[in-house]
């Protein structure tokens, strides 16, 4: 099993600014992996504050999470868990910020404050590989939201999790707020899937805008995992930055933040 990830911010802006997250356990883009193998993706929602950072530490957090109870990744109510107990961790982030921006001359100003106070807003999907001695690999994954699982064999789509259609793309996904507590209603918007997979297959963890052309590319018959596996397997921002500002110029793609974990059954 080998993973690889790749993430850049929509035209115009700077890697800095991207409020896209990935997170991978363990760590590696090169060599082999012997499971249980975690991964992770988050799309900050631009019109909250400091959504990157939720979004980051969001993905750390479900993984942790997922690494403790092997249930996370496979109950809507064990995940919501998850999701809250990582607002918890968020609070004591938040804290240190205002304190360290104070501590530096620079207080919040008045007009932070209304977004801060609500909390920043992010989805979320996290997934677990596990791989048998025979090849056989289990997998779970969980999501809140619109980031994307597809699984793919030879020239064929198997899966597409959660959301199976490009037209189901719309503008108020899902999102995981920072202060929410409704640990119902964090349930409720929940979405699970298991199953098993094969020496070979391929899984793509994508954010929004990258899964929505995914999608769109393979119900016009098109192969888009052998275009992503172009750039992941080579790892080159570069060729992939080019190939997104393309792609979003032939308006194939909309402009936004694009992030995709790549995990290589082969």
């Amino acid at each position: 099993m080998v993973t690889s990830s790749l993430r850049l911010p929509k035209q115009g802006n700077s890697l800095r600014e991207c409020e896209d997250a990935a997170h991978v356990l363990p760590a590696s883009d090169a060599a082999g992996l012997a499971g249980p193998v975690f991964a992770a993706v988050a799309d900050g929602a631009s019109e909250s504050l400091l959504a990157g950072e939720w979004a980051d530490l969001l993905t750390r957090s479900v993984i942790d999470a997922a690494q403790d109870d092997e249930c996370v990744l496979k109950d809507a109510d064990h995940f919501a868990t998850a999701l809250a107990e990582a607002g918890d961790t968020w609070r004591e982030w938040l804290a240190e910020y205002v304190a360290k921006r104070e501590a530096n001359g620079r207080p919040i100003a008045w007009y932070e404050e209304p977004k801060l106070d609500r909390g920043p807003h992010a989805t979320v999907l996290a997934a677990r590989f596990d791989t048998d001695s025979s090849g056989v690999t289990s997998w779970d994954v969980a999501a809140l939201g619109d980031s994307c699982l597809f699984h793919t064999r030879d020239d064929r789509l198997l899966r597409a999790f959660p959301v199976e259609s490009s037209e189901a793309f719309d503008n108020s996904p899902g999102l995981v707020n920072a202060f929410n507590r409704d640990h119902a209603l964090l349930a409720r918007h929940v979405r699970t899937v298991s199953g098993r997979a094969e020496r070979g297959d391929q899984f793509f963890l994508c954010t929004d805008a990258l899964a929505a052309w995914f999608l769109r590319e393979a119900e016009r018959g098109n192969q888009p995992w052998d275009v992503l596996c172009e750039f992941t397997r080579s790892g080159d921002p570069d060729r992939f930055a080019a190939w997104l500002e393309r792609t979003r110029g032939e308006g194939l793609m909309r402009n936004d933040d694009v992030t995709v974990v790549h995990v290589d059954l082969g």
